[in-house]
């Protein structure tokens, strides 16, 4: 399983880091176009993953996880290499695009229930910490094989797109069995806490959120970084430390148990999210936009070990609880181009890095009171 995951983890971080190279590069796509296809990408993303329990529980012969998964895989490699075959029908593209993003959102929830099923409590939390020690720095990989492979041509990181897959695809087929392990009903039921229920449904307004956030400051960055003097040769590097940040977080969550069934957890989530966000946009200097990327990192790692560990343990480890988990990362891919969109059509040129801030601070207003319900809802079934 961490054999699929860092194989499929590095051709996602290609795929969807690349697709929008290659459509500016090769297509001559605007940037309003590129966020036409991203927020389209994101809406199949998150319905995709939301079927992806239905689809597995199919009535059909022959239909198990592992032949979803094995599908799933299949089509993601035609989809990443279907644009590389087709020169520069732009059909063809916008094909590829969309079906590689159902095809790993399909992927995701089957691959999360395989490492969750017949683990429980610590155990299921370690097996979820290897699970995010081995995604994070595999897309990060991904990411630094991307100028090396883009020298060839844009459609090349497409190229090795499919080879992830395909080897993930070798790897399933070689390993895992056609159903995950039985988990067993009453052994679940004692790992998950009386706080649990509600714990997941706040995490569950602050993991879009965070995927919101984040895919929004992609575009800000780098003026950012220019307005405070840290657009050289090292802007790459700085723009990377959330990633750094998040990668160190999940990695102390998985090492440590202090963290789960705590409201402080969620608590600290959304601070980190909204501080880190508040010292990127309103920093005046290098250190205060790198503090926050750090801080903002932080964020991101604490609410999505926090969301998935309780979606996965109240959902006992079905392909349905990792679907909703991954629907709503799909949200917040949704969410990000629409923000910018609307960012755009709002402001005039040279204004739109403005009204994405102001946009930005709604999506945390709006989601952390959505996350405090829950909250209150706990308190007031423990007081009664």
């Amino acid at each position: 399983m961490l054999a699929v995951t860092f194989l499929g983890s590095v051709s996602g971080g290609v795929f969807w880091a690349s697709i929008f190279f290659v459509t500016s590069v090769h297509y001559a796509f605007s940037a309003t176009r590129n966020l036409v296809l991203a927020a389209v990408m994101g809406a199949i993303y998150a319905v995709a993953a939301r079927a992806a329990g239905p689809v597995s529980r199919a009535s059909l012969p022959g239909v198990t996880p592992r032949t979803v998964l094995v599908a799933a895989l299949g089509a993601w490699t035609m989809a990443a290499l279907a644009p590389v075959l087709a020169g520069r029908a732009e059909a063809v593209l916008w094909a590829g695009a969309l079906l590689g993003a159902g095809a790993s959102a399909l992927v995701w929830p089957v691959v999360e229930s395989y490492l969750a099923a017949g683990r429980h409590g610590a155990r299921m939390r370690a097996a979820l910490g290897w699970f995010n020690v081995i995604w994070t720095p595999a897309v990060a990989t991904s990411l630094l094989l991307l100028p090396l492979v883009g020298q060839g041509g844009p459609l090349g990181t497409l190229a090795l797109s499919a080879a992830g897959s395909a080897a993930a695809l070798v790897a399933v087929l070689a390993t895992l069995p056609a159903v995950p392990a039985h988990h067993e009903p009453d052994v679940a039921r004692a790992a998950v806490g009386p706080e649990y229920p509600f714990l997941v449904r706040s995490a569950g307004w602050l993991l879009p959120m965070s995927y919101v956030l984040c895919s929004s400051l992609a575009p800000i960055l780098p003026h950012r970084l220019a307005e405070v003097g840290g657009g050289g040769a090292g802007s790459g590097a700085i723009a990377a430390l959330w990633m750094v940040a998040r990668f160190v977080t999940l990695f102390v969550m998985w090492r440590t148990g202090f963290w789960h069934g705590r409201w402080g957890t969620l608590a600290a989530a959304a601070v980190a999210l909204a501080g880190g966000l508040a010292l990127v946009l309103l920093g005046q200097t290098l250190a205060a936009l790198a503090a926050g990327l750090l801080v903002f990192g932080i964020g991101m790692g604490l609410s999505y070990y926090a969301a998935l560990y309780y979606s996965l343990a109240v959902g006992h480890a079905a392909v349905d609880a990792g679907g909703t988990f991954e629907a709503l990362i799909g949200v917040g891919y949704l969410g990000g181009p629409l923000l910018g969109l609307a960012a755009w059509a709002a402001a005039t040129p040279g204004h739109a890095a403005r009204a994405m801030v102001a946009l930005c601070w709604l999506v945390v207003a709006g989601a952390c009171g959505g996350a405090l319900r829950p909250y209150l809802a706990a308190r007031r079934k423990r007081a009664a």
